[in-house]
């Protein structure tokens, strides 16, 4: 059953649409809204395992650094970051392409997911006692991604009229959350062009700007005007604080 032809929601399902959105309209930054979204998400319709993923683009969301977490993802947030981000199921293109359209689904709804996806659910998911999983996708200021994980240690899997419900609520949420400051910030590497972003490891490894000439083949002159302009875009003062930058997300990944 395709949208268009969808029998209507219950009252009940929209009543909860309206409060959700009622308890976020306070936020008037995106730090707010998450936890006053997870709040909600509690409140009027009891998911007590939430997740608030934020990123600049669908796929680097899921390695939010900072992500808002409620209930039992508290304590396993760190062996995802260790490396399940990478293969989380919602990351799929498959989930990609159907959030485009429904905002929200349910892992149920996936049919054709990666190995190491499947892996995921089985290794990480099930071992960790979550049996069911849904997730929303909101849009953000410049075109940021968040994505809303919930999670369910019965293995009781949200309804599908629930499911359609939280789309709508997610395309309502989008539109508000599209106003507020705070969005993720850009990683060092999202701000450089693929050459800086050469430059800048080379940088980062230690390497002298003659070395640096010798290696890309360019002249010393231009490897200055690469490092002011780097520097520049980094907002860093040196190459001390531009290695650390390039270390810090080497160690994360």
């Amino acid at each position: 059953m395709t949208p268009a032809t969808a029998e209507p929601l219950p009252g009940v399902e929209y009543e909860r649409v309206f409060a959700v959105l009622d308890h976020c309209a306070q936020a008037r930054d995106l730090t707010r809204f998450k936890h006053l979204l997870m709040d909600a998400l509690h409140t009027h319709y009891g998911f007590p395992n939430t997740t608030f993923l934020a990123g600049h683009t669908f796929r680097n969301a899921f390695a939010d650094p900072d992500p808002v977490v409620t209930g039992r993802i508290t304590p396993i947030l760190d062996e995802y970051h260790s490396g399940w981000y990478r293969t989380d199921m919602f990351s799929a293109p498959e989930s990609f392409a159907a959030l485009s359209t429904a905002r929200a689904i349910t892992h149920t709804q996936l049919r054709s997911l990666p190995s190491t996806a499947v892996e995921y659910m089985d290794r990480f998911l099930y071992r960790r006692q979550l049996h069911s999983a849904a997730v929303m996708h909101l849009g953000l200021a410049d075109d940021a991604h968040a994505l809303i994980g919930i999670f369910d240690s019965a293995g009781r899997e949200v309804p599908p009229q629930q499911v359609r419900a939280l789309g709508l609520l997610a395309g309502q949420l989008s539109t508000f959350a599209k106003t507020l400051p705070g969005g993720p910030v850009l990683s060092w590497r999202e701000r450089l062009s693929p050459r800086q972003q050469e430059l800048a490891e080379l940088l980062a490894d230690g390497l002298t700007n003659e070395e640096i000439a010798a290696a890309l083949r360019i002249e010393v002159d231009s490897v200055k005007k690469y490092v002011s302009r780097i520097f520049t875009i980094t907002r860093v003062r040196n190459r001390v604080e531009l290695a650390k930058l390039v270390y810090t997300e080497r160690l994360a990944q």
